[in-house]
């Protein structure tokens, strides 16, 4: 039991070490724990930061340690809640303004057109330092203040007759194209480090 506790804080820390700290997930008021523990347990396996939450409708402990201690979240987040930081939030207006502080550009996600905002996933800029990707309610989508405060929303091209997504599913689509675009620009910038 010795030896398997080591062998996974080894992997924990090893997994800490490629955790983006600048790549935050934002999940503005779900109506689902499942699509919630879904979206902890995507970003905590693609190594995103950290999740933040904006919560009026799920009864969830005040905490992380004591939600990151909850047999059910532990459960249906594959122990994701367990290795990510989970931030909760009042508002979206006090999420806003905590990230702003902390010098993040905001992306939003809709699976609607938002005007000149709204840029297909492909065409998205993932590189800014500090990245906060904002993820909407089930049924409403993100709020208005959201959107506001985003610089463009994404669109996941959809072909078939089905317009939207499940929330989870989308989170996972996006988050893994922003890890990807994120990775590829830091190895193109240290190859370029390293010719000088």
């Amino acid at each position: 039991m010795e030896l398997q506790k080591t062998s996974l804080r080894k992997r924990a820390d090893k997994a800490s070490e490629r955790r983006s700290k600048t790549l935050i997930c934002v999940v503005e008021n779900p109506k689902d724990i499942k699509n919630l523990m879904g979206i902890i347990r995507t970003s905590e396996a693609l190594a995103v930061g950290k999740v933040y939450l904006i919560n009026n409708k799920l009864k969830l402990p005040e905490k992380w340690e004591e939600m990151r201690e909850n047999p059910k979240l532990l459960n249906l987040s594959a122990s994701g809640i367990k290795w990510i930081f989970v931030k909760k939030f009042s508002s979206t207006k006090e999420c806003l303004k905590h990230l702003s502080n902390k010098n993040f550009t905001n992306i939003g996600t809709s699976s609607h057109s938002i005007g000149k905002k709204s840029a297909s996933l492909s065409e998205g800029k993932y590189t800014q330092g500090n990245l906060a990707v904002w993820f909407g309610n089930e049924t409403v989508g993100l709020s208005k203040e959201a959107v506001n405060a985003c610089d463009f929303v994404i669109q996941i091209p959809m072909y078939g007759i089905i317009e939207s997504m499940n929330l989870s599913s989308s989170a996972s689509i996006v988050l893994q194209h922003i890890v990807e675009k994120r990775q590829e620009y830091s190895q193109k910038k240290l190859k370029k480090e390293k010719i000088k």
